[in-house]
């Protein structure tokens, strides 16, 4: 079957070769057209011959075992040896498609060791499951190779977080306003031990093709784990957006660790912090919710400083671009009257 598809190919160059001068030669035209008929005639007496080939057949596994997982990947393509009539031969050389062959693996002959099982089968048993599926007149001689084998590992089930981890693009003045919603925030995933056991956590992401500039709720896939059967295997995650704004406020400068024997006078005693909010919290945010302070521990001179630096200890959370001034204040110690 092999040298028929080399002469098809031969015969098939030198047509092309051929074609662009027949026309400027009469004799030739006249060659090239007996040649066609010759080789014409030639090939249908070739298919009518007998001929012993070897095809590919895809396979698909179903009905494994309950709580079960495969393991590694099965052969999915068995190598037919086959006789028949060129005629009837030809279509599986030039693409036919063949569904699938469905192996009921639950048929299989089993094996088991520890906590892993295998399961085979002699190729000779499914000559009559394979021979059903080929055209009349094709015989089925020899399937390759002789002995199909899979393997299950018994399934490990545990729950684990959910972790969003898309990058967001924002329109000018648009933020996050809030935790990202994960709903549900966990999921199980079930497979082999030696899988499972190093998995802390499953990726839930998207592509953000534009910047945002409002609330966002979509259905996300989570992010797939070779070997892993993960349900449920779509969240919903909920982003807030909203518009931010810039505030203005005013703090104290509160004073840390100064000696008991003096008295700290800052100038100015208090800051100015600019910050950019949510909308909808801009009034929400005061002066109590801030901290800043100088620590007399951190003065690197031997004398009294003439100034400290300024540090923010706390914030309240949500808010952005968190600037403040003066950095440094300066320094008055008087001695406490006793």
């Amino acid at each position: 079957m092999q040298k028929l598809k080399k002469y098809i190919i031969k015969w098939v160059d030198v047509a092309k070769s051929t074609f662009k001068s027949i026309k400027q030669n009469r004799d030739l035209l006249v060659f090239v057209i007996f040649l066609v008929l010759s080789t014409g005639l030639w090939f249908l007496n070739a298919l009518r011959k007998e001929y012993t080939t070897t095809i590919s057949y895809p396979v698909k596994y179903t009905d494994f075992p309950d709580d079960f997982i495969l393991l590694g990947k099965p052969q999915s393509k068995l190598q037919l040896k086959i006789k028949s009539l060129g005629y009837s031969i030809l279509p599986y050389h030039l693409g036919k498609i063949l569904d699938p062959e469905l192996l009921n693996v639950s048929s299989f002959r089993r094996i088991k060791n520890g906590n892993k099982i295998g399961a085979h089968v002699p190729t000779r048993e499914l000559i009559k499951d394979f021979s059903n599926k080929l055209s009349n007149g094709v015989d089925l001689i020899e399937i390759f190779p002789d002995t199909l084998f899979v393997y299950f590992e018994k399934k490990e089930r545990k729950k684990v977080p959910v972790k969003f981890t898309s990058e967001l693009l924002f329109e000018k003045q648009f933020y996050q306003s809030g935790e990202i919603g994960l709903k549900p925030d966990s999921v199980e995933i079930a497979g082999p031990s030696s899988v499972i056991d190093s998995v802390k956590y499953v990726n839930a992401n998207f592509i953000v093709k534009e910047p945002l500039k409002d609330s966002l709720v979509r259905n996300v896939g989570i992010e797939s784990i070779h070997d892993l059967e993960i349900v449920p295997s779509r969240i919903v995650v909920n982003i807030p957006i909203e518009a931010f704004t810039q505030k203005k406020l005013r703090i104290s400068v509160d004073h840390l660790n100064i000696p008991d024997s003096l008295i700290l006078k800052t100038f100015p005693s208090d800051i100015n912090i600019t910050f950019t909010v949510a909308a909808s919290r801009f009034n929400d945010i005061t002066a109590r919710d801030f901290s800043a302070i100088v620590d007399f521990n951190l003065n690197t001179e031997s004398n009294l400083p003439d100034r400290l630096k300024v540090k923010l200890l706390d914030q309240p959370q949500g808010i952005k671009n968190v600037t403040y001034s003066p950095l440094f204040v300066d320094c008055l110690f008087e001695l406490k009257n006793n």
